[in-house]
């Protein structure tokens, strides 16, 4: 044994250097949180639309390229998910602006899928509820024909389903898209744990292109 490590003596320091070396990077990769984080592997790409703002504008999804997106599918006449959410919204919203991501980096877009009673007026109204109103080019509410919109939702993967009474079921998620167009998460917006900072992490993350 003496014999082997008097022999191979620089070999091995050497390979001990290299392990030390190739350990510390990769605490140091760990301590800036410069792993990828599974959660935002890319899916697949998100699917593409054109749809009018509240101004009647039409706006499409090429023209949010080289942002980050959070998209969410709701109405304003939604008895129960669509408001606590849309508050929600309106606190990343508040966050993004301190962080001067919005609108530059970062957008949110929030999309009616009860476009025939969610006139411009109606979700003008329901956008200034919140304390934090929209920012126009950092918060966009956006209407279409109903049967498109229902096609765009299952496309990303939500469900919506119109009830007898004209109120919708639908899965009550917020959806990450990267600024390449990628879908990166689905955000369980009913999860009681699910908060702003656990959001606006993400979306720094991929504001920075990784």
């Amino acid at each position: 044994m003496n014999t082997f490590i008097g022999k191979n003596w620089f070999k091995l320091a050497l390979g001990a250097i290299l392990i030390a070396m190739i350990a510390s990077f990769a605490y140091k990769l760990w301590a800036n949180g410069s792993e990828p984080d599974p959660r935002l592997t890319a899916m697949k790409q998100a699917p593409s639309f054109q749809l009018q703002d509240l101004d009647g504008k039409t706006v499409s999804s090429q023209d949010m390229d080289g942002k980050v997106r959070l998209v969410y599918f709701f109405y304003s006449f939604c008895p129960d998910v669509c408001m606590p959410t849309t508050f929600l919204l309106s606190q990343v919203q508040e966050s993004l602006k301190k962080k001067d991501l919005l609108g530059t980096k970062a957008e949110i877009v929030s999309i009616t899928v009860d476009p025939n009673r969610d006139t411009p007026e109606v979700l003008k109204e329901f956008g200034n509820r919140f304390e934090s109103k929209p920012v126009p080019g950092g918060w966009t509410f956006l209407r279409g024909e109903e049967s498109k919109i229902h096609k765009l939702a299952e496309d990303f993967g939500i469900m919506v389903v119109k009830e007898k009474d004209g109120n919708f079921s639908h899965s009550n998620a917020i959806l990450l898209v990267d600024p390449k167009g990628k879908l990166r998460n689905y955000y369980d917006a009913s999860n009681p744990e699910l908060d702003v900072d656990h959001i606006i992490k993400d979306v720094v993350t991929l504001s920075k292109g990784k």
